[in-house]
């Protein structure tokens, strides 16, 4: 699918480009065999390269997905020249459509009448803080976790519902710390192409992306310590189970050894010929118990 806007900078935005699309860019903006052929799939890895006429960027955003609980990566590549931006997309992500229709419709916008630079900067800009809102569901639901964990004593769900979100700030981690150096280096690469007034503009998508991995490295530590409380409660309740086991094994110890030893096959078993016989053993198991109940209690074990 092919979009356009045509004003002081030409955006083309293609998403899932065919052999026909990438000929037009080809013919249209004479690209190097090897520059198309990159953008027929999927990179491996962000990067930024500087060709005679034109800037090219491999860039990955997070996008997540409500079904799966989970965030992906969504690459998109930049292609800049003079006085056009492209950008390549091999799925559809919300936030570059959500910009390219309102600027659609506002062609008298600042960044739309500036140079490619000035787009690309707010393209980037308006996908770290696209980056910053999609880290609100994950806010939330560390608040839920955390008033669940103090408020309700099932841990062993809270057990899944933590390594969900875990893997949710990982991927969020993945995706973004290969940002950094793409940034730094458009600091650098961007002030050579398009000039030395953008600097202060690539130094602001720095800033942006500082406020993401703070943000992230919160919320890591956050969950992380939540999941070591969570984990501490689940093996305390745990341990209180295997202590009422133990001393219920330990009470009914002579109710199980002592009537073993009455059964014996041998000549001689006290009380065996007393006609109270079976009332001597009983008050003896009862006895005994008692015994142990005393030295549970004095011990404080229960």
């Amino acid at each position: 699918m092919k979009k356009e806007i045509n004003s002081q900078i030409n955006w083309i935005d293609l998403v899932n480009p065919t052999d026909e699309d990438l000929n037009h860019l080809k013919q249209k903006y004479d690209l190097h065999e090897i520059l198309i052929s990159e953008l027929k799939e999927p990179s491996t890895r962000t990067k930024i390269e500087i060709y005679d006429r034109l800037m090219f960027i491999v860039y990955y955003l997070p996008n997540y997905n409500e079904e799966e609980q989970n965030s992906k990566a969504i690459e998109i590549d930049f292609l800049l020249t003079k006085d056009s931006i492209i950008t390549v997309r091999y799925q559809n992500y919300i936030m570059i459509d959500q910009i390219f229709d309102s600027l659609k419709n506002d062609l008298s916008n600042y960044y739309l009448n500036q140079t490619p630079a000035h787009l690309l900067y707010y393209i980037l800009e308006e996908g770290l803080t696209f980056s910053l809102r999609q880290l609100v569901h994950i806010h939330d639901k560390i608040q839920k976790i955390e008033d669940e964990l103090f408020e309700k004593e099932n841990h062993k769900e809270l057990i899944k519902k933590i390594a969900i979100i875990k893997r949710d700030v990982l991927n969020q981690r993945l995706i973004a710390r290969p940002q950094h150096p793409i940034l730094e280096s458009l600091k650098q690469k961007g002030v050579q192409f398009f000039g030395k007034d953008l600097e202060i503009y690539f130094n602001d998508l720095l800033g942006d992306y500082e406020k993401v991995w703070i943000n992230l490295d919160n919320l890591k530590e956050t969950i992380e310590s939540l999941e070591n409380t969570n984990n501490t409660f689940f093996e305390s309740k745990t341990n209180e189970i295997v202590k009422i086991l133990t001393i219920i094994t330990f009470i009914m110890f002579p109710f199980s050894v002592i009537p073993n030893m009455f059964g014996m096959n041998i000549d001689f078993i006290p009380f065996s010929t007393s006609l109270y016989g079976f009332w001597y053993v009983i008050a003896l198991i009862t006895f005994i118990t008692l015994i142990f109940l005393t030295i549970i209690k004095i011990k404080k074990w229960f």
